[in-house]
């Protein structure tokens, strides 16, 4: 083996590993980590339709959200039509207790939680 040889056998493999390690660090790079919550602002039902199976405004006592699930404290359970509630769009999942319903919104809770605080 000459050195032209050799010299070309070096820097191909120099090549072979520069690209190697370029190809890793695209894959593998660690991807930006978010320190915020995400928050949905369209929602997918009529709020009206929403207020009108919880038993209008005057209905409702007061609001609760976490990041996904809306919570509904009432004064009138016999006004609360949780079938209808079900039927929504953006509604997957509902729980009903004695005081109170917890609707499952995904990322839209805290929009819905305002502005049925602007309407109250």
């Amino acid at each position: 083996m000459n050195s032209k040889n050799k010299f070309l056998y070096f820097f191909l493999i120099i090549i072979t590993f520069g690209f190697i390690l370029i190809y890793w660090k695209k894959k593998y790079r660690q991807i930006k980590q978010k320190d915020y919550l995400s928050k949905e602002t369209k929602i997918s039902f009529d709020l009206e339709d929403l207020l009108k199976n919880l038993g209008g405004k005057d209905n409702i006592k007061s609001l609760s959200s976490t990041q996904k699930i809306l919570k509904v404290f009432f004064f009138d359970k016999q006004k609360v039509n949780s079938l209808e509630l079900k039927k929504l769009d953006g509604v997957s999942g509902i729980a009903l207790q004695s005081g109170s319903v917890s609707l499952v919104l995904g990322n839209t809770a805290k929009h819905v939680e305002e502005l049925i605080n602007e309407v109250k």
